[in-house]
């Protein structure tokens, strides 16, 4: 049995759909995931509303699905917004969003009209203080966002806090948390820099850097009343499932309305590959993507657990794009053309909560 001492949690919540309502966003953070080219040079393309609501329909019924997270881009530049959160209240279903923050007084009027059907708001940021956070994302974001917590925080709306970690700010984690305590988040969530391009890929954490980070992490999760996680980019080895798309509870769907596995691996910037489209929703079947899309999870999870098991045989620890799940599926699928398959660091062990905490 291949394993890690950390404790892992294998619920990975209720079946749900990562959903891309558009690829263009308002602010130009130089780490996003998300293809240059589609973010800001490209046509704006929108989801459009008759083929949510006919995924929404089929997803429920094909895959009992019941709950939908809308990213982007950022999902609120959708221009028909509150419709597409209408769409999912006369589904039976519920809907959370991220986003950066900058509209959401302008998108508070259609959050509260559907207020039983919106379970949380998740918000990116990227620094404690105007200052550091307006450093990444321009003039003006950490007071719309702060005003965006307040209007949450009293509104009984619950919201979590997404903040990438970077060298400039993987020895602030406890400053962040407290910081997120203190605005009434309900969750506050990390997540590791992915290898966006090889510049990026070549000033990123050192992996030493990155256990201390998750140490750190660990130590926060158990101090603080609210959940402290890390979402993207951490180790594990377990031979379980380690993410809710391996595990067969999320797909995600681009603002094409093409079916893919994962909201991290779609559109990755400067990726080479698009293997994890399974396929067109425009065109094809609910009923087969489906099943298209558990043949291709279960075969990468497969891939994935015959990769460790060669390497625990050969007395080989897996290096960090074997060992992290998300590097993993990035080298997989052609995300990281760049990226050389014979490194062979090693990672180390370290005490991590890993889940996805608010359903």
């Amino acid at each position: 049995m291949i394993h890690s001492e950390t404790a892992f949690t294998n619920d990975y919540g209720p079946q749900r759909l990562t959903i891309e309502l558009v690829n263009i966003c308002n602010l130009h953070c130089s780490y996003c995931f998300r293809a240059e080219d589609a973010l800001y040079n490209s046509k704006p393309e929108f989801l459009s509303v008759p083929v949510l609501r006919k995924v929404l329909s089929d997803a429920k019924r094909v895959a009992g699905t019941t709950r939908v997270i809308f990213t982007g881009g950022e999902p609120t530049l959708h221009p028909e917004f509150e419709t597409v959160l209408s769409a999912v209240a006369e589904s039976g279903m519920k809907s959370s969003f991220v986003t950066n923050g900058w509209h959401f007084e302008r998108v508070w009027p259609a959050i509260a009209a559907h207020r039983d059907s919106v379970t949380h708001v998740a918000f990116s940021l990227d620094g404690i203080t105007r200052e550091e956070n307006d450093r990444w994302r321009g003039g003006g974001s950490f007071d719309r966002l702060v005003r965006a917590f307040a209007r949450c925080h009293f509104s009984s709306l619950p919201f979590a806090i997404k903040v990438v970690v970077r060298r400039d700010n993987s020895d602030q984690l406890e400053q962040i948390a407290i910081f997120a305590a203190r605005m009434g988040a309900n969750a506050l969530h990390f997540v590791h820099t992915m290898p966006t391009s090889a510049e990026i890929d070549n000033t990123s954490l050192a992996l030493d850097e990155r256990r201390l980070v998750e140490e750190e992490v660990a130590v926060l999760s158990r101090i603080f009343k609210m959940n402290v996680a890390i979402d993207v980019g951490y180790y594990n080895i377990d031979a379980q499932p380690p993410c809710s798309p391996l595990a067969g509870t999320s797909m995600n769907i681009d603002y094409r309305g093409r079916l893919s596995l994962c909201c991290n691996l779609s559109g990755f910037r400067n990726g080479t590959d698009e293997t994890d489209v399974v396929a067109d929703l425009n065109v094809e079947p609910f009923v087969e993507a489906h099943q298209k899309m558990q043949d291709l999870s279960l075969a990468q999870h497969q891939k994935r657990i015959n990769r460790l098991a060669t390497m625990q045989a050969e007395g080989v620890t897996p290096d960090l794009f074997t060992g992290s799940p998300c590097l993993f599926c990035l080298h997989s699928f052609t995300k990281v053309p760049w990226h050389n398959s014979t490194d062979t660091e090693e990672p180390g062990i370290r005490s991590l909560p890993v889940f996805n905490s608010i359903h």
